[in-house]
């Protein structure tokens, strides 16, 4: 089928059989959908600067609704746990945060605790558990504009 006639069909949710007439988003409402805009366009440019070292920082956009993004820009060399660890409380060996985000340009190597690695490359989505460190491949900085509520939360932490 061409594009224009895909868009003009329409189907009829109430002649489906029951688990195809499901909500259209599988997502639950925990928040009060009034207290956000239609549409906030998000401007890293304008955001907080959270400087970790020379070698990594995160411009930090909070929205209307309490919702948190933000750009991380890791250089090549960069090491968490002489530049992260020590801002946050107990100087932990791993990181503790969630990374739900997409890779927009670079490469991270990421190691996990129990001695697996992944590698995440640019134009990549990814959600990272916690108990990690990153690695950036190559002579390219890796950036990366993450959603994660976690994140924000560890951030939140680091002593200023």
């Amino acid at each position: 089928r061409d594009l224009e006639s895909a868009c003009q069909s329409t189907t009829n949710l109430s002649t489906l059989p029951s688990p195809e007439r499901q909500p259209l988003s599988p997502f639950k409402r925990q928040r009060n959908m009034a207290e956000i805009p239609k549409t906030t366009l998000l401007d890293y440019s304008t955001g907080t600067r959270k400087q970790f070292d020379e070698g990594a920082y995160a411009d930090i956009v909070s929205t209307t609704g309490g919702y948190t993004s933000m750009c991380i820009t890791i250089k090549p060399g960069f090491d968490w746990r002489k530049s992260v660890s020590p801002l946050l409380p107990g100087c932990p060996e791993w990181c503790p945060a969630t990374h739900f985000g997409f890779m927009k340009s670079g490469c991270m190597k990421v190691k996990y605790e129990d001695g697996t690695e992944k590698t995440v490359n640019a134009g990549e989505s990814y959600l990272i558990p916690p108990g990690h460190l990153p690695e950036v491949l190559g002579e390219e900085p890796a950036v990366m504009v993450e959603f994660s509520q976690s994140t924000a939360a560890v951030v939140d932490k680091m002593e200023k």
